[in-house]
C-alpha cells in the first residue's frame, strides 16, 4: 500500500491563501520574489482567474514560463494572463522591465490549446511588435486556418523569429498563410519541421519565402511522400525530392541552403535533418 507524500507547509500556505481572492491579491505586494512560481502554479491549478491575472501584473522576474504549466485547457486561464499582462503595458507603471511591448513569445507542449486562445492572442494590442513566436508541440491539426493566419498577420511588420514545429500542422493550414509569411521581411528564422506536409505545400513554402532577404536559417518538414506507412523514411523518395527542391532553389536563383527534419522521434528525442542547397 502506498503511501502519499504530504503536502508541504508552502504547499499549505498557498492554498489557504488562495480560498480568498481579493486577500491573495493584496498579498502579492508583500510576497517574497521565490514564492512567485510556487503561488503561480497553484493558482493555475485552481482556476484562480482573477489572482492569476494580477500575478502577472507583478511578476517580479524577467521570464513568466508558460510552456512549464500542467497541460490543463487555457481557454479562460489564458485569457486571464495575457489580460494581465496586456493591462499592466498599457499601465505602464513599471518603467514584464517594461519599456517596450512583449517582443518574444513561446507556447510549448500545450496539447489543449483552443481556438478562443490563438484568437485571443492576436487580438491583444501589446502583442503586436512580437519579434519572436514560437510554438512547440501544440496540437493544431483541428484548427481552422484564420486564427493563425490573423496572429501572423498582426506581427509580421516586426517578426524575426517564427517556430511552428510538431504542432501536427496540415497542408491546408499551411497554404491559408502563405500570403502573410511572404510580407514577414524582417524573419531571420524559419522552422516548421514535424508537420504533416506534402511535397506540394513545401515547394510553395519555398517559393514564398523567397523574397524575404534577411532570412538566414530554414528548417522544413520532410514530405508525405518520403514516409512508408510504417513511418520511416524513404531513402531512394527522398533524394528525388532533394533533387527536385534543389531544381526550385535554381529556378528561384538566389543562392540558398535549406535543411528537412525528418519526424520528430519520442523515444530517441531527435530528427533527422537533410540539407538542400543551391
Amino acid at each position: 500500500m502506498s503511501i502519499k507524500t504530504p503536502p508541504t507547509l508552502l504547499h499549505q500556505a498557498g492554498e489557504s491563501l488562495l480560498r480568498d481572492q481579493a486577500l491573495a491579491i493584496a498579498a502579492l505586494e508583500h510576497l517574497p520574489a521565490e514564492l512567485f512560481p510556487q503561488l503561480f502554479i497553484q493558482a493555475y491549478r485552481s482556476r484562480r482567474l482573477q489572482v492569476l491575472k494580477a500575478m502577472s501584473q507583478a511578476w517580479p522576474f524577467t521570464v513568466l514560463p508558460l510552456g512549464g504549466l500542467p497541460d490543463l485547457s487555457l481557454d479562460e486561464v489564458f485569457k486571464a494572463i495575457l489580460d494581465g499582462l496586456d493591462l499592466l503595458l498599457a499601465q505602464e507603471v513599471r518603467p514584464s522591465c517594461l519599456q517596450t511591448p512583449l517582443d518574444r513569445l513561446s507556447i510549448k507542449n500545450c496539447r489543449h490549446l483552443m481556438h478562443s486562445d490563438l484568437t485571443h492572442l492576436f487580438q491583444c494590442p501589446k502583442i503586436r511588435q512580437l519579434k519572436t513566436l514560437y510554438l512547440f508541440a501544440l496540437s493544431l491539426k483541428h484548427f481552422k486556418p484564420e486564427p493563425l493566419r490573423a496572429l501572423l498577420e498582426a506581427v509580421a511588420p516586426t517578426l524575426q523569429d517564427l517556430g511552428l514545429d510538431n504542432c501536427e500542422m496540415v497542408d491546408s493550414q499551411v497554404e491559408a498563410m502563405l500570403a502573410v509569411l511572404s510580407r514577414c521581411h524582417q524573419l531571420r528564422f524559419f522552422t516548421i519541421t514535424g508537420n504533416d506536409l506534402s511535397l506540394t505545400t513545401l515547394e510553395k513554402l519555398l517559393r514564398h519565402t523567397a523574397g524575404l532577404s534577411s532570412l538566414e536559417l530554414e528548417l522544413y518538414p520532410v514530405p508525405l511522400e518520403c514516409y512508408t506507412t510504417q513511418g520511416t523514411v524513404k531513402k531512394d523518395r527522398l533524394a528525388l525530392v532533394r533533387a527536385e527542391l534543389t531544381g526550385i532553389l535554381r529556378e528561384l536563383g538566389k543562392p540558398r541552403i535549406i535543411s528537412l527534419g525528418t519526424k520528430y522521434c519520442q523515444q530517441r528525442g531527435i530528427s533527422k535533418f537533410y540539407k538542400v542547397e543551391f
